[in-house]
Formats: structure tokens, sequence, C-alpha cells
């Protein structure tokens, strides 16, 4: 093809830490995580001599100078012994090879970011400095200097390996064109609201004291509150976000992958497609996604068929079929294979560790472990062997091979990342590890900072996960969904910096945030029953190795003897390709089409087959088959009201019905669905109560809500005042139905679509339950434990109402039902506030959720200039009615509290004067 061109690939050699601890050590700051940027490469060679990466070698060799013979732990982790006769596959003579191996600015000049050739400003060049990154590889700036790249004339597509550094091509190119181009926008697409928020964070400290290339100011003065106009501005769109930003107000949008669609709507139904200059998807191959990723294909489509100068650039980790992306895109695509740090691929399997350095002798080790009848000659020998535990809670193999590996990775002061297959196994091993770690040979200021963590955990008002006590003073911490997005913020940046050692985690947590490791343990390779897909293992496997922390990274896939052959034929397994969504089985040609009729887009079928043709679905399937499609679509469109003919022949356009379905972000079945449950609202709404509108709020794909528990439901509603009656039974709950189910324990069918239906507002009516208890101002602990649902999903499923309720928003100002629309959004603050609708005002202070709000209400601080005007020490005493338990708190741990109350106290003072004088501002502009 024309437009491909490839890095050519180095087969580098692997020296491993095992041989290292033999023969030489190195020095390396304790640090557990470092954030993608590249190292100095110039100066790796140098500082090698210098460094320390030694891990010991078995439970009783010699530990580190700095870390002094630990007193026998709770546990005693198992010896981890290296075999005589199996030598290491690599010298620490290779590794300084392969560490060398890299060129630096001093050979190639153009591996500097300030080189000519990519015309980046000094002050953006400082910033990537200040952030780490000092030089780029070789592969980065073959690829950024391909032509019509930095113009923004070429679209491309390419993919790296995780920690390849593949974000920082997208990032100059992106910042390039905003720089260059004043007056246009980007828009960069991830997968998670968590990588959207770890993105807005790094681009907001990349482009710090960034001008654009504007020439000439109007003279028009900013309001003080607003960032002069000439710097780039950044900002996040995602669902439960509390910005008011819009996109006029900001040159780059980091979106998920549904508000980015939303923006492209809006642009194109009001005419500013042509100021978008650079469309960015990162995790490309979510287009297989037929739930959320199939969205970046619509809008993707929408641009390329506009043929708008827009830049489209695509990337991922783990994408098999670049060139066809790279065809439907009009793009150019690039292959790096390029890894900065050497991986060593482990197989432990009954007590034994041996060295696979690919898929295929993973495959060929586990089928050998696996053979009953193998001569004894024919089995492979351990490169190492963990010592069989004595004690009870270490008897299961994988169990005591993932302790012994998390703890001798901990005592030589590496970070080790452990991957479980569900929220109870990570807190357990998070336990087991814990219990097995010694904390007398740990750095006085390092146990401060625990102790630090652990108040700061305290302090959070969503309650306190009590196994945080047990892992965090020793070093481990835990992350799954059923924590806090607080506890996960903190958990994270505690291990990112070194505060801990271990992470124990489910497998969401290698795509959903960026937390690389020395050492990658996997307890298994289930997620829940079922075994995880290909891409999610190398994405787990992925995280091992750490740019600028160590020399080289570690993986241990743990298996016991039913998985082995089948988690080898996983790893061997090849990616499957990315194909489209719009597909007849996969359905989302209905949306697709819907979509650019309801933005007025197209309306022609010469307008729709231009559409159609621009789809990454017409290079994968047969046309015809694809025009038989569009026809079945549009005929079901039209018998569902979401579009019409016109007078003029073969014309078609937007009802008002599909106009708010496609406003509000809705599939064309859902959008039906939510209009039949609005409808029957409008004719009985129940205003005199809150659970009619909380109902109205949450998601209709109920797939993600809780299970209901049925005793719990019946206890709710038992406990209903007569409104609350009303609405439930104009809703359609059956008390009846809810006794039955309580007395037989059974589930409610779901043979028929009614049933299906049913299903669907039962499980609703659970979730509007737990929302109005939280508008109520119920703690989110409280309202977890009265439904029996983790924390995290309950501050979910608030998060998702959000987005889901400004939504319902359009769809009713779209329909023209203004009461309703009017109604919905002030219930929408107080979903947003947690509280009640006299602490609104007050819960848009930072810190101040519904509780805290509560308790400066009563304590005579109503209103924002109040707490602005506040002393900060007069707050402590107030704020720490909110932490009653953590009154009875003494001594040291005592006084880091109410410090740490004391800093919080000063930022609400802060916030609050921030608040006060932006509404002073308006006032005055008004007036």
């Amino acid at each position: 093809m024309a437009n491909a061109w490839h890095q050519p690939t180095t087969v580098y050699g692997q020296p491993t830490t095992i041989d290292l601890a033999r023969h030489q050590t190195y020095n390396v700051p304790p640090a557990a995580g470092f954030k993608r940027p590249n190292d100095d490469i110039d100066h790796r060679q140098e500082k090698l001599p210098n460094q320390r990466v030694s891990l010991p070698q078995a439970a009783h060799a010699k530990l580190p100078d700095q870390v002094k013979a630990p007193f026998p732990p709770r546990l005693q982790a198992s010896r981890i012994i290296p075999s005589e006769s199996v030598e290491p596959a690599r010298t620490p003579a290779q590794l300084r090879h392969v560490l060398s191996s890299t060129p630096g600015p001093s050979q190639n000049p153009l591996l500097t970011l300030g080189h000519a050739a990519y015309g980046l400003p000094a002050q953006l060049v400082e910033n990537f400095a200040a952030l780490g990154v000092h030089a780029i590889y070789p592969w980065q700036s073959s690829c950024l200097l391909g032509k019509g790249l930095l113009t923004g004339e070429q679209n491309l597509v390419y993919t790296a390996p995780t920690g390849g550094g593949k974000s920082l091509v997208a990032d100059v190119l992106l910042l390039k064109r905003i720089i260059d181009n004043p007056g246009q926008k980007a828009i960069l697409v991830l997968p998670y609201v968590a990588l959207v928020q770890e993105k807005l964070r790094w681009l907001r400290a990349l482009v710090d004291g960034v001008s654009k290339n504007i020439e000439e100011s109007d003279g028009t003065p900013n309001p003080t509150w607003r960032r002069p106009s000439n710097l780039v501005r950044v900002a996040g769109f995602f669902g439960g976000s509390k910005s008011t930003v819009n996109w006029a107000d900001c040159d780059v949008a980091v979106c998920t992958i549904e508000k980015a669609n939303s923006l492209v709507n809006s642009a194109i139904e009001e005419g500013k497609d042509a100021k978008l200059g650079i469309l960015v998807l990162d995790e490309l191959h979510m287009l297989n996604d037929e739930h959320r990723g199939y969205l970046m294909e619509l809008l993707a489509t929408k641009l390329m068929s506009l043929e708008t100068p827009v830049q489209v650039v695509g990337m991922s980790a783990t994408l098999p079929n670049p060139q066809l992306l790279a065809k439907w895109l009009k793009a150019k695509f690039y292959i790096a294979k390029y890894r900065p740090i050497p991986i060593e691929e482990h197989l432990v399997y009954n007590n034994g560790i041996y060295l696979t350095a690919n898929a295929k002798e993973f495959f060929r080790t586990a089928t050998q472990l696996t053979a009953g009848d193998a001569l004894p000659t024919q089995r492979p020998e351990p490169l190492r062997t963990i010592s069989r535990s004595e004690h009870r809670d270490l008897q299961n193999p994988m169990i005591n091979a993932v302790v012994a590996l998390a703890v001798e990775t901990a005592l030589a002061g590496h970070g080790a990342l452990v991957f479980c297959s569900s929220r109870q196994g990570v807190e357990r091993t998070a336990t087991l590890i814990a219990d097995a770690l010694p904390v007398d040979h740990v750095d006085k200021g390092i146990l401060g900072l625990r102790q630090d963590l652990l108040a700061s955990l305290h302090a959070l008002p969503g309650g306190f996960e009590s196994t945080f006590s047990k892992a965090v003073p020793c070093g481990v911490g835990f992350h799954h969904a059923g924590l806090t997005v607080e506890e996960r913020n903190l958990v994270a940046e505690a291990y990112d910096t070194g505060v801990l050692k271990v992470m124990v985690a489910t497998c969401s947590l290698a795509a959903g945030i960026n937390l690389p490791a020395r050492r990658v343990i996997l307890n298994g390779a289930r997620m829940g029953r079922d075994l995880v897909g290909p891409a999610m293992l190398r994405q787990m496997r992925g995280r091992a190795g750490r740019k600028g922390k160590d020399e080289v990274g570690e993986t241990y896939l743990c298996c016991q003897k039913a998985d082995l052959e089948a988690v080898a034929e996983l790893l061997e397994a090849e990616m499957p390709p990315v194909e489209s969504c719009l597909t007849p089985e996969k359905r989302g040609i209905k949306r697709a089409l819907l979509e650019v009729i309801g933005i007025r887009m197209a309306s022609s079928r010469t307008v729709l087959d231009r559409y159609v043709h621009s789809s990454l679905v017409w290079h994968t399937t047969e046309h015809g088959t694809v025009m038989d499609m569009v026809e079945t679509s549009i005929q079901e469109l039209l018998e569902s009201g979401l579009i019409r003919r016109t007078e003029y022949e073969d014309c078609l356009e937007p009802t008002s019905l599909g106009t708010a379905v496609v406003a509000s972000g809705l599939s064309p079945e859902d959008g039906v669905f939510v209009h039949s449950e609005l409808r029957r609202a409008l004719e009985s709404f129940v205003m005199d109560g809150d659970l009619h509108i909380f109902y109205l709020f949450t998601p209709v794909q109920t797939s993600g809500l809780a299970q209901i528990s049925w005793p719990t439901f019946r206890d709710e509603l038992d406990a209903l005042d007569e409104s609350g009656l009303r609405a439930i039974r104009l809703i359609g709950i059956s008390p009846a139905l809810v006794n039955r189910l309580v007395n037989s324990g059974g589930k409610l069918k779901e043979d028929t679509p009614e049933e299906e239906r049913l299903a669907r507002v039962y499980r609703r009516v659970y979730s509007a339950f737990q929302l109005r208890d939280l508008c109520n101002e119920m703690p989110v602990h409280e309202v977890s434990v009265k439904f029996s649902v983790p924390r995290g999903h309950i501050q979910n499923l608030a998060q998702t109402c959000h987005g889901f309720a400004a939504g319902m928003i359009k769809f009713c100002e779209r329909m023209g039902w203004g009461m309703l629309a009017a109604v919905s959004e002030h219930m929408l603050d107080r979903l947003r506030a947690g509280a009640r609708a006299d602490l609104l005002e007050m819960a848009q202070v930072a810190f101040v959720k519904s509780r805290m709000a509560r308790i400066f209400w009563e304590n005579g601080f109503k209103s924002i200039r109040a707490l602005g005007e506040a002393d900060p020490h007069t707050l402590v005493p107030v704020m720490m009615q909110a932490q009653a338990r953590k009154m009875k708190l003494q001594g040291e741990a005592a006084e880091k509290f109410k410090a740490k109350l004391l800093a919080r106290a000063e930022i609400i003072v802060n916030s609050a004067n921030r608040l006060w004088e932006r509404q002073q501002q308006v006032q005055w502009d008004e007036e």
C-alpha cells in the first residue's frame, strides 16, 4: 500500500532480574509508578553503573543494605529457591546493551522535541521536559515526520505496545494543530472516565503557559475567573462531571465516547463542524464494542462523509488490522513494535516458575506440564521453585505463589501489581500479602505517609473500607469497583508515588487506569468465572515495566491445572480483527441513520448513500447486503415514528421524537421506550413527591444496575407515603407481585418482550429508591448497607444518572415539554449536590458534600459568603461533626486528622471566596 510505512523491528534481548540479582546490584528510587513519559535516553548508559535493581532470589537472600532483617510477620512468605541447573536467559552485559541500544539526541538531533522540524513553541517543549519527556524514540520521530502529519493534511492510524510512547505522538499532533490554527478545536476521545480525568490532568500541565499563534487581540478583557483567550484551554466532558464549560470555552475537549459523539452532532447541527481541526481516537480497537465503542465509527463516519478538513488520528496497542482501518479513514498507518523496557514472561504452576519467552514457548511448556504420560526428562525444569507453605491460608499453590512473589518484590523496594478475578479475591489476597510483609524495615518517613493515607481515607465522606486498616500500614493497597472514586484515586496515587508497594486489583484496572509496575502477577486469568479475552490479558501483562524506574519488567501468570492449556491457547490466539458494529446482527446501522437524519446532515438518499459509503461497514461487508440493511433500517425508523417522508420525492426528515432521541444520546429502541414512559408520566405526574422524577432519571439500560433484593424492595414499598404509593402505581409496580417474589425466593421472568419491559421497570424503581435516599442526604455508606450494594456501585449509579438525566432534559426540551424539563433540571441539581433544595448553593463549594453542607447550615454557615468569610480554624470543629467516630482518635493520629481537616477547610474557604467573587462580578456586569 502506498500510504503504509513501517518502523524496522528489532528483537531485543531481555536480561532477567534474577540474573542481575545473582551477579550485581543497582540502585533505583523506590517509587512504584510512573506516567509514561520518556526519560532522557542519552543518560541511561551513564546512570546504569550507579543503579541498584536487585530482587532477592529467595526469602533468605540478603536484602539491600537499607533494608533491615525483618521480625517474623503474621504469615511467613515461602522461600523462592533458584535452580542450580537452569541458567537465566540474559546477562547484565546484555542488559546494558539493550538499555544503550536506542540512540539519543546526541546521535540523532531529531530525537528532541525542540528541533525545528516539529515547530513546537519553546514553552511546550519546556513543559514536556518538566514532565519527564527529554527525548523521544526513533519510531516517534519517524512517525511524526511522515508527510502531511504535522501540517494536518494527512490522517494517521498507528499501533505501539503498551508503554511504548504512543500517546506522545497524538499529543504533539493535537497541540500543534491547535497552536498553529487558533480558531480550530480538538477532540480527544477515551473510553473510560478515569482515563479522561487522567489525560485531562496531563494535558493541563502540558499546556500551562502555552499560547496559540494569535497575532492580534480584539482588546476585549476576559472575566477575572477565565484564563486569557490566547492560552490553550483544555476541558473535560464526561458523565457525572460538574463542569459547566461548553465547547466554545475550550480549545481541546477530552471526552468519553458518548460525549464526543454528542459534541460532533451539535457542531454539525449548528453548522460549526468546520471549526473542528483534529479528532484523536484512543483505544481504536474498541470499535468492536457494540455497546459503546461503535459510536467511534459513527462520529468518524460523519466527519469523513462531510469531507471537512479535519485530521483523524487513531491509535491502539492491540490493533490486528490497521491496514483496513487506515483504508477506511484515508490514513497512513504506522506499526511500532518497540518497547523501551524489556519484559520477562513467566509461567507459575504447582510451585514452579518457568521462563517463557513468548506465547509459543508458554504453550509448549504448558503442554509438557499437563502431559500425564510424559517422561521426567521431557518435563521442563523450573527456573525457580517456591517452597510449600505450612500456613493453612497459603496451602493453595497459586495463592502461595502470589504472596511469595509480591513480598519478594516489595522487600526489594519495587512495585508489584497483582490481578485477581473478583472483588472478594482482591481484598482477601491483599490481606494475605499484608500479613506476610514485615514493616519494621520500612523507613519512618514512608510509615508516616502511610498513616497520612489512612487519615485521608478515614476523612472521606463516603465511609471507610476496614480492610485498608490492615493493608495500608504494610504497604499494600487494593482497587476495585466497589470502592468509591475518592478511595480509588487516593490509593492509586499512593502506589504511583511509592508509598504503597503492592497494588491488588480486579482485571478492569488494566484498562481503566495507567498504573505500571516492575512486576505484574496474575492470580489466574479469569474475570469472575470466565477466562479473560486476549485483549484484556495483553493489557494486564503490558503493565509490567516502568520507563524511568526499571530496567526490566516481569510478568508471572499463576495457573491451576484446569486452566493451563486454555490460558496457553489464549496467549497464542490472534487478536480478533476490528470489525464494524453496523452489521445486521448488531443493528448499529439504525442509530447511525437516525443520527444523520436527526441532525439534518442528510435527507436525500444520495447523501445517505454517501454517508454509508464512508462507513467501516462498507469496507467489511458485501455492498448489496449493506444496502438491503439500509432499506430495512429506514423502514423500521419510519414505522417507529422517528423519521417521516417529506413532500419531496425520496427525502426524509426527523420527527420531533426522532430529534429528541438524537439530542438525548439514546438508541432508537431506548428512545421509543423513554418516550412511552414520559408520555405516561405527563398524563398523571406525581408532583408532591420525589420518587416519580427519580424513576425517570434511572438509565433504561439496566444491565449495570444492582440486583434486586426483594425483601428490601418490599420494605421500601411499606415505607412509602401516599404520594410514593401513587407514583409506583402509575409506574406499574405491583406490591402483590413483590410479596410473592419475597415469599417464593423467585426471580422476575424475562422470556417475552413484555416480561423484559416489566423487569426493566422494577430494576429502575429499585435504583430510584437509592437515588431518592442520596438526594435526601443519606450518606453513601448508609445507602450501601441499606440496599446491600457496594459503595462504589452507589456512587457510580449517581454519576451515570447525572448524564442520563441531562439527556432526559434535552429530550423534554426537543419534545416541547418545558414544564417537565424545568422540574427535571431542578432535580438534576439536587442529584449532583446529593442534597435537598436549600443546600444547592452550598454544595457548589469544593469538598462540601451533602452531609457537610447540612452541618455547616446547622452551625450558621448558610451561604457561600458566610463560608468565604470564615476562619479555617473555626471550621475544623464543625467539620469534625461529620466524622463523629474519628473524634475518638487520640495522640498522633488525632493530630494528623485535624491537620487534614484544616487543610481542607482552607480549600473550602478559598473555593467559597472564588464563587462569591464570581457571583458579584456577574451582578456588576448585569448592572
